[in-house]
């Protein structure tokens, strides 16, 4: 296990997020929340979400307002790129001597290794080298292991790993195999001893002239003096000649040949293991988990589908506490946020609408009134600090309330809302009529919008007992549309009943300027003809008549609930 982590020091990200399909009340309490928090908390960098795709009166309002869009996220779920750790890297040049050097330093079990383009060649652990310096291939003392006498090497590896002065040669770079042998006995015994392949020869020679020339003679391919002995100038001047590469080290020959084994570059030394388990920047941390966990190595190689290294994730950063935190506005029920925000904790919530969430782990900072907007709640928390707002942000607030009221008309309108537009007409320089009148002015849903946009636009699931359902509401100037498209909409709405297992769904068209909804319900016979509206066709027991109702939190879904608990319990 390793002994030092690298992750990098950076702000603690907080996530503030609206429900699922955002509308200019969530996204407009998340924006201004972030702002907030992050004038009070320097720590942590607050991040607004959008999930999903900006609305088009959403988007017109940040642009109205100035004001940049919040990020785009379809989910957040914990990557395999926001836990990975940034550990040293051996560059597979290098020779094995250096490469020991940095495990030693890093105290981690292995190191990623990769060339000079940061392409990712494999993983060099201790028990790796040892391995490659052990094996002994071929017959006898052939091989290139700690017993064989072949090194896989270049004279400029060579020099930086005896620490050698280069006294002659040219072409230090080029790659060869060395055969390895000693001037260990009289000059004539060890000539008739070396091989006729010169090309392929390194002799390792001490304070002997004699052999010394005799190895410049022979035009030897490397030869390396050691004990910082002076080469004698017929010597230097027969190796210059012939091409002799040659080498003088301070060290001495038992301790050149130690190091001779450790001049292979790091990419010669790696060996392909089937079992290396490689994942990517992209992967999900719940996919992956159980295969990191399970998997024999402590450190993981990160790798994306380029083949280029990215990081590498160390086991044990799966047992420390997620790297993000989440705010959630305008909702507290975890299967209407992102997908992915069970994994996260939770630390507030700001929220208007009945309480649904699960029980918290620590004690959490929750706001919720009863109001017509969330971003009343938001406002009124700048007043409460004492916190300037400024004009952009007062005019993002009011948008979002009066987009959520209706202009003050739902029934889910309270006087703090009221005081609220009042005070954000008066930091803005906007009135509340004039700025709804600009926002309906946005194309409608129904008049340019494809089915599954409408339904999914503004759009909430559900659980009551054994029933799962969701319900959707559109702002539509003209109802008649939802009479030329009805068809088209029940049969989208009938097709998400089936992939999502829904026992019923209801789509809300609501009529802002008149006071008027209308309901289309698909799915569970018995929920529609329990519900206690009526019709303009005795035989259509799917679009109903809701005269004055704006609201679906406040007027449709209690209606909707009370169907529902009571069609249970006579079941």
């Amino acid at each position: 296990m390793a002994k030092k982590t690298f992750r990098s020091d950076r702000a603690l990200q907080v996530f503030i997020s609206g429900h699922r399909n955002p509308d200019i009340d969530s996204l407009a309490a998340a924006t201004a929340l972030a702002a907030l928090r992050s004038r009070h908390d320097s720590g942590c960098e607050y991040i607004p979400l959008c999930p999903g795709i900006l609305p088009d009166r959403a988007k017109y309002l940040f642009d109205r307002f100035k004001v940049p869009y919040p990020m785009t996220r379809n989910d957040v779920y914990i990557q395999v790129r926001n836990l990975f750790s940034q550990i040293p890297v051996i560059s597979g040049e290098i020779p094995l001597f250096q490469a020991v050097e940095k495990l030693r330093e890093a105290r981690l079990p292995r190191l990623p290794v990769t060339d000079n383009d940061g392409n990712f060649l494999g993983m060099l652990s201790g028990m790796a080298l040892l391995d490659n310096l052990l094996s002994v291939g071929g017959s006898g003392d052939s091989g290139s292991g700690l017993t064989g006498r072949v090194v896989y090497s270049s004279a400029a590896l060579i020099r930086d790993v005896l620490e050698a002065e280069v006294l002659s040669g040219e072409d230090l770079s080029s790659e060869q195999d060395f055969e390895i042998y000693v001037a260990a006995m009289s000059a004539e015994s060890f000539e008739q001893h070396l091989p006729d392949c010169s090309e392929r020869l390194a002799v390792v020679v001490g304070d002997r002239p004699d052999i010394q020339r005799r190895v410049a003679e022979r035009k030897i391919k490397l030869m390396i003096v050691t004990g910082k002995r002076p080469v004698k100038p017929d010597v230097l001047a027969k190796a210059r000649e012939n091409k002799v590469t040659l080498l003088a080290t301070k060290l001495d020959s038992a301790a050149a040949i130690r190091r001779l084994r450790f001049s292979v570059p790091v990419r010669c030394a790696l060996h392909c293991d089937e079992d290396e388990l490689i994942i990517a920047p992209e992967d999900r941390i719940r996919d992956v988990r159980r295969k990191i966990l399970d998997h024999y190595e402590d450190i993981i190689p990160v790798v994306n589908g380029e083949g280029a290294y990215f990081g590498a994730l160390l086991k044990q950063t799966l047992h420390e506490p997620p790297p993000y935190r989440m705010i959630l506005v305008d909702h507290n029920e975890l299967d209407q946020s992102l997908p992915g925000a069970e994994e996260i904790p939770v630390i507030e919530v700001v929220d208007h609408h009945r309480i649904g969430m699960m029980p918290t782990a620590v004690p959490i900072r929750f706001t919720g009134d009863v109001v017509g907007s969330t971003c009343t709640l938001v406002a009124q928390m700048y007043r409460s600090a004492g916190e300037r707002l400024t004009p952009e942000m007062a005019g993002l607030l009011l948008g979002g309330i009066i987009s959520d009221t209706l202009l003050l008309k739902s029934p889910t309108t309270a006087p703090a809302d009221c005081r609220m537009c009042d005070w954000l007409e008066k930091v803005c320089g906007v009135t509340k009529e004039d700025l709804m009148a600009e926002l309906c002015r946005i194309d409608s849903p129904l008049a340019v919008k494809p089915a599954d946009e409408v339904i999914n636009g503004d759009r909430k699931d559900y659980t009551d007992g054994a029933l799962r359902f969701a319900l959707s509401q559109v702002e539509e100037s003209n109802l008649e549309l939802l009479h030329q498209r009805r068809e088209e909409l029940a049969a989208r709405m009938n097709a998400v009943i089936k992939e999502e297992a829904l026992d019923f769904f209801g789509l809300l068209v609501t009529d802002a300027v008149r006071g008027n909804s209308e309901l289309l319900v698909i799915g569970d016979r018995a929920v529609r003809h329990s519900l206690p509206y009526r019709s303009d066709d005795d035989d259509d027991d799917e679009l109903f008549l809701l005269p004055g109702v704006l609201s679906r939190k406040k007027q449709l879904l209690p209606q909707v609930l009370s169907v529902t608990a009571s069609l249970q319990e006579k079941a």
